[in-house]
């Protein structure tokens, strides 16, 4: 389930406001500046009556174009990394890890759009900038135009120029709201932090292709 969540962190960057922007072109130009970015985090999700479901701690890292490193390290550790064409789910507690080509999982998956540019944003999202008078952030909300999204609405929020909140709400209702902290954003991350090696004795699904195979 985690799966999901983690491509979100890839919509990360500094933010830059752009008075005559539209909301869309503002959230492009936003996109397209990071290249790097550091953070850990902290995650909840909520359930349809708004009660704390399941909290997660863990720290991320991003690299320009598809790396990413998602890491959970409590409650139940799980480590997802991306290296531009394939997508490694290892899951230490159950001794195998999912092997995934990165386009298949683009659907599911609002923070691909990190990749996007403003042509891209309003082929696939209504962008506009939300007004909440309690909350000292500035917020960016997102409509997926296909009802098939996983998620009905993503909501970005920015301080100080950086990312500093998402909440992510899905089809039955469910809200999950992530808090970045200690954020480091274009910045020389090391390559290692975007390869994976497949521990010995782990169970390898591999779902790259047609047929999905199953090795030790």
């Amino acid at each position: 389930m985690l799966i999901r969540y983690f491509y979100i962190f890839l919509l990360i960057s500094s933010y830059t406001t752009h008075v005559f922007a539209s909301p869309s072109s503002e959230l492009g130009n936003l996109l397209t500046s990071i290249k790097t970015i550091q953070a850990s985090f902290t995650q909840t999700i909520y359930d349809n009556r708004n009660k704390p479901a399941q909290r997660s701690f863990g720290k991320m890292a991003m690299k320009r174009p598809d790396q990413f490193r998602w890491e959970v390290i409590k409650p139940i550790p799980q480590l997802i990394i991306s290296n531009q064409s394939r997508l490694w789910i290892y899951d230490p507690d159950l001794e195998q890890v999912t092997i995934r080509s990165l386009k298949q999982t683009i659907g599911e998956a609002p923070s691909m759009l990190l990749n996007y540019n403003n042509a891209a944003l309003d082929k696939e999202y209504v962008v506009t900038v939300l007004q909440k008078k309690s909350s000292t952030l500035h917020w960016f909300a997102l409509t997926p135009k296909n009802p098939d999204n996983v998620f009905v609405a993503v909501q970005l929020g920015f301080a100080n120029n950086i990312i500093n909140q998402m909440r992510l709400q899905d089809h039955l209702g469910n809200t999950t709201f992530i808090q970045f902290e200690n954020i480091k954003a274009n910045t020389s991350l090391p390559v290692t932090l975007f390869v994976f090696k497949v521990p010995a004795g782990i169970d390898v699904i591999d779902e790259t292709n047609e047929h999905s195979q199953t090795k030790r």
